[in-house]
């Protein structure tokens, strides 16, 4: 009796997906969290000034308040896509 259905072995070369991956990553996304993280740098420091230099309670400095809040998020997202990345990648290239 035959089997119905056939089975594929395939064999994974770490080197190989380390050629294919190493660019994308070198090229594209570490650039790209690079320029989100300055962007989210920005803006909290935008809200800073707006803090700062705004009158206490007014319309000014809750706006600062809020883009320091979105510039630290921002910062915190980007800092962990880039170590969830690398964490990946590293453990990819050690296999």
């Amino acid at each position: 009796m035959l089997p119905i259905f056939q089975v594929a072995h395939a064999e994974i070369n770490a080197d190989a997906v380390g050629k294919v991956v190493n660019p994308i990553l070198d090229n594209i996304v570490n650039p790209v969290i690079t320029l989100m993280f300055a962007v989210a740098v920005v803006v909290f420091v935008y809200g800073v000034f707006q803090v700062i230099w705004g009158e206490p309670g007014g319309e000014a400095h809750d706006r600062g308040k809020k883009s320091m809040w979105g510039g630290l998020i921002g910062m915190f997202i980007m800092l962990s896509a880039w170590g969830i990345i690398n964490l990946v990648a590293n453990t990819v290239n050690s296999v």
